[in-house]
């Protein structure tokens, strides 16, 4: 199923700490849980006992009235009860803790003298392993009722994180077996592809047979056909729809579900956060065309704006006003002129004609 860390460890205490399971003999499978292992522990002695009922806050016991728990607790109900756990992990190897206890209520088992029920509160809160194992079978039940919809399109990485053997599978139609495909699964249904005509499949009770390889069960979960038609492009395979028995689903296939279902969307939220992050840590680079396109800033855009606010301003000139200041550069210009003529030197005195000097 996976390893839980301690972000789901919290969440399952907070949200289900209060819920109850009662520990009929297919829950005591599901949780894998060895009764024979359970024991409770008070007065420098431990007896064993049969868990009823747990949640994360509190459990109630059986124990005989002639067991030496019985008689120490009902000559002191203030002593110290520790209650000891034993589940099963994937190798197979035992994973036991104690709780420490307080005592509660005291009463009679289904009205006999034989026997008493025993409500013991937690003083703290559990083991983690007792969380996670009450937390993810709560979850998978609180789940299959709000998250039931939700279609697991059957793929190599769905084979492999769902702990199916294959694709391929039985499922049983009026009790006779048929070979088929799986093409999708979720809490309440499921799609597969056979062989068939599917006017003569819609309406037949089915069982549909699921191998898990991880926890090495086989489960057989029965529904009926609402619908059926043919694989596009072909007439000889059938694409069907399954619509499960809501009360009749196995445990063991609702906690493979839903754990595909959360872990898929503790993945999707990691990534949209990773990215987040890694968007608001990229520094931002601009290129020279982008830099040339940008506006202008702020203050360079206010100060055309202001010179022609104050030239507007500015009452407008008469014609005569006007008239000096187009004369102006013409001035300009002749006083060079002048200043050139007055450096210039003097040209020389003309000299007499010849003929008046031969009368001379």
């Amino acid at each position: 199923m996976g390893i839980a860390n301690s972000h789901q460890i919290s969440r399952y205490y907070d949200f289900f700490r209060d819920k109850e399971i009662v520990f009929t003999k297919s829950n005591l499978q599901i949780l894998k849980m060895d009764p024979r292992q359970v024991y409770v522990k008070c007065a420098g002695g431990q007896w064993p006992c049969l868990i009823n009922s747990s949640s994360l806050q509190a459990a109630k016991i059986i124990i005989g009235t002639n067991s030496g728990a019985y008689l120490a607790i009902q000559k002191d109900k203030n002593i110290g009860v520790m209650l000891r756990y034993c589940f099963i992990d994937a190798n197979n190897s035992p994973i036991h803790f104690f709780v420490n206890c307080t005592v509660g209520e005291i009463n009679k088992y289904q009205n006999t003298e034989e026997l008493a029920i025993i409500t013991l509160n937690f003083t703290q809160r559990p083991p983690d392993d007792l969380i996670f194992k009450i937390g993810e079978f709560l979850e998978a039940n609180e789940n299959f009722y709000h998250r039931k919809e939700e279609r697991i399109d059957i793929n190599k990485n769905s084979i492999r994180k769902l702990g199916l053997e294959k694709e391929e599978s039985i499922i049983y139609i009026e009790n006779v077996p048929r070979r088929c495909i799986l093409k999708d699964l979720s809490f309440s249904g499921a799609k597969v592809m056979l062989v068939g005509v599917p006017k003569f499949l819609v309406g037949k009770n089915i069982g549909l047979k699921i191998d898990f390889i991880d926890t090495n069960e086989s489960v057989l979960i029965p529904g009926i056909i609402p619908r059926a038609e043919f694989l596009e492009g072909r007439k000889d395979i059938a694409s069907v729809h399954i619509a499960f028995n809501g009360d009749t689903v196995p445990m063991v296939y609702k906690i493979h579900i839903n754990s595909f279902i959360t872990t898929y969307q503790k993945t999707i939220l990691s990534t949209q956060q990773a990215n987040a992050n890694n968007a608001v840590n990229q520094p931002v680079i601009n290129t020279a065309a982008e830099t040339k396109k940008a506006p202008p800033a702020p203050e360079q855009a206010q100060q055309p704006a202001q010179e022609q606010a104050a030239a507007s301003q500015q009452p407008a000139q008469t014609p005569e006003q006007a008239q000096p200041a187009q004369a102006a550069p013409a001035a300009q210009t002749a006083q060079p002129a002048a200043q050139a003529a007055q450096a210039a030197p003097a040209a020389p005195a003309a000299q007499p004609a010849p003929a008046e000097e031969a009368q001379k």
